[in-house]
């Protein structure tokens, strides 16, 4: 463990001198102990998250759960634990004041959207000709954890000012999430535009967008009941991906190739190529961090929750979704090192 943290160090100041000499230009610097602190939080995170999957596997090896419960559990949260989160987060977050100030921002994570999930479409076409699996994979390089992993390393790290941009970069990420992202990942790739509207989520997002242009505050017993249903997401959403891997074969988890190079797309490639283009083009280091940080966040449970729901290919999104969570631990501290 030592050596493997001598080596992150290393290629993270190999890295960091390389992109300073090239690029002359602003940067945020980490300390030692906020590397330390960086793999400590990504360590607890993923630790919680192993042990709810750990649920999800054994109850379901067990017949605790049955054959019925992955789906069961998956349309609870689409329809209700996630509307649940987004009519918190945009009431909150999608503000004009906000945008306004921080347009810049929103302009940048527009571009960086539109670019990677462009890109994504010819990614997917290599790792499989299924056309399902394609979705996986064309979700997986387009959208990071956001909430679960993103937000709390951001605010631990950088404070609580990174952490509104952070929030605003990601609207628009939320906003392709419960549109395009929810088609992508799903097996309804022909959805009426009735169904779409229809779609909690969706509607869930109109109206949270609504709360925060008009500025309501919402009673604080509502607030609560949106804040428990939210908290809610992310263990189910692990049980879920627990019950996924009881019907996989765990090594086909080790030895598939794509597993590996997806995770290196998703965790080292997107936010370097991202970090460096945006440092050649002078951008300032504020608006460079939450853009770099976030996207160097694993793959996010959506992958597994859609197409579990739906009937989608739940099982590539668990692979996908496990292999890069365990590689984070390693990449992330490398990443923010050079912000």
């Amino acid at each position: 463990m030592p050596e493997m943290r001598k080596a992150a160090e290393f290629s993270a100041a190999f890295l960091d001198v390389w992109i300073s000499q090239v690029y002359n230009c602003e940067r945020v610097r980490i300390k030692g102990s906020e590397s330390v602190q960086i793999v400590s939080i990504t360590v607890n995170q993923l630790i919680t998250m192993f042990f709810f999957m750990a649920i999800g596997y054994v109850f379901r090896k067990t017949n605790i759960l049955d054959i019925y419960a992955g789906n069961a559990v998956s349309r609870l949260i689409v329809n209700v634990f996630m509307p649940a989160m987004v009519v918190r987060s945009f009431s909150q977050n999608f503000k004009l004041e906000v945008i306004s100030d921080k347009l810049m921002i929103v302009v940048i994570s527009i571009i960086v959207l539109i670019i990677t999930a462009v890109l994504s479409i010819f990614l997917a076409k290599i790792f499989s000709k299924d056309k399902n699996t394609q979705g996986i994979y064309m979700y997986s390089f387009t959208i990071p954890n956001l909430g679960y992993m993103g937000y709390p390393l951001i605010q631990a790290i950088f404070g609580d000012a990174a952490l509104l941009d952070a929030m605003v970069y990601c609207l628009p990420y939320n906003v392709y999430i419960y549109t395009i992202g929810m088609q992508v990942l799903t097996s309804r790739k022909n959805a009426s535009i009735l169904g779409l509207l229809t779609n909690p989520s969706i509607i869930a997002m109109i109206v949270g967008a609504i709360l925060g242009l008009c500025d309501v505050q919402l009673p604080g017993t509502v607030m609560k009941i949106l804040t428990t249903a939210e908290s809610c997401v992310t263990p189910c959403a692990m049980i879920l991906t627990g019950t996924v891997f009881a019907r996989i074969n765990m090594k086909s988890v080790f030895s598939d190739w794509r597993s590996y190079a997806a995770s290196a797309i998703r965790l080292l490639a997107l936010p370097l190529i991202a970090l460096m283009i945006l440092r050649l083009m002078k951008v300032p280091a504020n608006w460079i961090l939450p853009c770099v940080a976030i996207l160097a966040m694993p793959l996010g449970v959506n992958s597994v929750v859609f197409p579990e729901a739906y009937g989608g290919d739940a099982e590539s999104g668990a692979k996908v979704c496990f292999m890069a969570a365990i590689l984070a631990v390693f990449t992330i501290p490398i990443v923010f090192a050079l912000l």
